[in-house]
């Protein structure tokens, strides 16, 4: 089992392996957390969608995770699940049966309900946190928004699709927010969407980025071809999660594209 790392602030840093159910288990009982947030997933990319290793790798260390949380004494687990779980359904309220068109949203569904299962027999509350597009420091660099934001402080132009698809961004401190008033809510149980509950074309996002990282650079749409499979809306119906915890977005899209690219510019400059 690794050591215990010294606390830092209010966190600890443990290098662990899922797989190792063990290990984990030792780990996760020697801290006693009273609850358990599954954020990790391997093949988040848009290239590793379609792979079979959604399966292989995702659904058995959910599962682990669960038993290890019920082995510690954890009364709650919290499962981050995506979007994707709906697939280009046309109503995205939790309630809607999942229509999930990649291996991915399909290895996602298939946590939540073996997750949730596991977590009822072990007595343990159980909350499933549908994520929309997020956005903010530290991102992936090879998502579109850090992407544009990169491109266009470096002076080159990125090649866009038409930009007419619309999507329900969210800033990361805004998911960090929901997540903590959903652990902290006892009566927080079920499916949320985490999302803005407002969608925006791609193009508005683009061009705001343009007039925050590069004024001056003219902007051509259509470049690349959309993909088979693109969604062209997806919003977040939020009220049940509102309801539920009381959270709401604080960070508006503009606001949240500012501090972002401004966070970009500090890194390169």
């Amino acid at each position: 089992m690794p050591r215990l790392a010294p606390f830092a602030g209010r966190y600890q840093r443990l290098d662990l392996d899922l797989r190792d159910a063990p290990g984990l288990t030792a780990a996760i009982t020697q801290f006693q957390p009273d609850a358990v947030l599954h954020l990790a997933w391997w093949g988040v990319s848009n290239t590793a969608r379609f792979e079979r290793l959604q399966i292989a790798a995702n659904i058995e260390t959910s599962c682990v995770l669960v038993e290890a949380a019920r082995s510690a004494g954890a009364s709650t687990f919290i499962g981050m699940g995506s979007q994707g779980e709906y697939g280009a359904a046309a109503s995205t309220h939790e309630d809607a049966l999942p229509a999930p068109t990649s291996l991915y949203g399909a290895a996602k569904v298939a946590a939540l309900y073996l997750t949730r299962q596991l977590a009822a027999q072990a007595g343990l509350r159980h909350a499933w946190l549908r994520l929309f597009s997020t956005y903010g420091p530290h991102d992936n660099d090879g998502w579109l928004i850090p992407m544009l934001i990169a491109e266009m402080l470096a002076g080159r132009r990125p090649r866009t699709t038409l930009g007419t698809q619309c999507w329900d961004w969210l800033h990361v401190d805004d998911v960090a927010r929901a997540v903590l008033s959903v652990a902290t809510t006892p009566t927080a149980e079920g499916i949320f969407n985490l999302g803005s509950g407002c969608a925006v074309a791609v193009r508005e996002v683009i061009g705001h980025i343009r007039d925050l990282a590069a004024p001056d650079m003219e902007l051509v749409f259509g470049e690349i071809p959309f993909r088979p499979d693109q969604v062209m809306h997806m919003q977040a119906d939020i009220a049940r999660l509102t309801a539920a915890t009381g959270w709401t977005p604080l960070i508006r899209l503009d606001e949240g594209l500012a501090q972002t690219v401004a966070w970009y510019r500090a890194r390169v400059t």
